[in-house]
């Protein structure tokens, strides 16, 4: 008897469309739960075959640093296995030695005899020890937030201060417990600092030398851990308390005694509330502002962090005030004294400071998601109306124009398994898919 060639695939499908449909269902669900969970970047995570060797000699002119640095770190890291070209650069107190390797090299095994190298390299012992940077995209903010100020409340370095001291105790708090953020960091404005001004004739007066006077100041501001105490079950960790709250403790710290009497700091010079020497200017719309940069997570979506960011910004700027600030307010009367009810809203709104987002990475990002989403979504509709001008049946047609969409959102399940972000390569090999 002549057997049958009927595919048994095919007749299971046939026999039951019940069950087929459930998986082909469950099959969809899946997949559109993990389209939600995709990351969503620029592009794909790449390893870039490039490592830089950092060597600080302070003091150095760049000839100096080039001649006794840059030259023999080059000469030893010229033979690591993999390397395609290297360079130097030799500024003031800084040398760079940037190394590059060919595509493919284990960046792990590179780095490891890059060390091996620079332990054979004899150099200067004022040279601090060599710093191996890895260049990464990822590592660079995705988000930068301006704070400025307007009124007279801002002028000068007072101004500055405020911005500065606003910034850290309120926004970086309000920031780094949003899922998703890594690190807040604060650049520009006036970091504040204690300055204790000496009388160069008080101290030839009462013979007191300058270092004799910080090693008085370090020992009386200390907060060191004293052991601890057990009583019964219970441990109790000892603490010294003893650092310096407010000026008037500063100027009041004994120097010397002896038997013509105390010699306190406010004998021998004064203190003052300053400022840092500043390394770094920033500007907004023409006036100095604060700028604070926010860094994700290595595993964060990036659109959802500064979504996220963005949310709170707009509260920080309506005056609302997060849970965090509400549980400090209780542990600590005295912060809700000095912020009565609505923190932000007398920050920002009394007080004409402004908090706005000057640079997102997450606009560009989705822009160009978007443009490649609409060219896939275009590219299906062109490849429908094809198979319709070819075919001239409405039902094939249809069944065709199905497939697609629920294939393509199938396939995001095993793209999130294997834990592909939603980028322009992924998007654009979808898209061809569709094809």
């Amino acid at each position: 008897m002549p057997q049958s060639t009927q595919n048994p695939n095919s007749h299971f499908t046939t026999d039951r469309p019940v069950a087929v449909l459930m998986v082909f269902i469950a099959a969809v669900v899946f997949g559109f739960f993990s389209f939600k969970r995709l990351p969503v970047t620029l592009m794909p995570e790449l390893n870039y075959p490039t490592l830089t060797v950092r060597t600080e000699y302070e003091g150095a002119a760049p000839e100096e640093v080039e001649n006794e640095v840059s030259r023999p770190v080059e000469e030893a890291l010229g033979v690591v296995n993999g390397l395609n070209r290297i360079s130097s650069v030799s500024r003031a107190g800084v040398s760079d030695v940037s190394l590059e390797f060919v595509w493919g090299t284990d960046m792990s095994q590179a780095a490891q005899d890059t060390l091996e190298k620079l332990d054979q390299v004899f150099l200067p012992q004022e040279v601090e020890k060599p710093l191996i940077l890895h260049f990464d995209p990822s590592l660079d903010p995705i988000m930068e937030l301006s704070l400025s100020g307007e009124g007279v409340r801002y002028d000068g370095e007072i101004g500055l201060r405020r911005l500065r001291r606003l910034s850290e105790i309120q926004i970086r708090r309000e920031l780094e417990p949003i899922t998703g953020v890594a690190a807040v960091r604060i650049r520009g404005g006036l970091e504040e600092e204690i300055h204790v001004m000496l009388d160069q004739e008080a101290l030839k007066r009462t013979g007191i030398s300058i270092q004799e006077i910080i090693g008085r100041l370090a020992q009386e501001n200390i907060n060191v851990a004293g052991g601890m105490v057990q009583e019964g079950r219970t441990e109790y960790m000892v603490r010294t308390l003893n650092e310096f709250v407010d000026q008037d403790q500063i100027e009041d710290t004994i120097i010397r005694r002896d038997a013509a009497g105390e010699v306190r700091i406010r004998d021998v010079g004064s203190v003052q509330r300053s400022h840092k020497d500043r390394e770094i200017l920033t500007r907004t719309n023409g006036k100095e502002s604060v700028q604070i940069d926010i860094y994700k997570e290595a595993d964060a979506n990036i659109v959802a962090v500064a979504g996220a960011v963005t949310r709170a910004v707009g509260k920080i700027e309506q005056g609302a005030l997060s849970p965090f600030m509400k549980m400090m307010m209780q542990m600590n009367p005295a912060m809700a004294s000095m912020f009565p009810d609505r923190m932000a809203a007398r920050l920002f709104k009394e007080e004409g400071a402004r908090l706005e987002v000057v640079a997102d990475r997450s606009v560009f990002i989705e822009n160009s998601i978007s443009e490649v989403r609409k060219t896939a979504i275009v590219g299906g509709l062109l490849a429908v109306l094809v198979l319709f001008l070819f075919l001239k049946d409405i039902k094939s047609t249809l069944i065709v124009a199905v497939s697609i969409p629920m294939s393509i959102l199938i396939t995001f399940a095993p793209l999130n398994l294997s834990d592909v972000t939603l980028n322009i390569m992924s998007l654009g090999g979808l898209a061809l898919g569709v094809g």
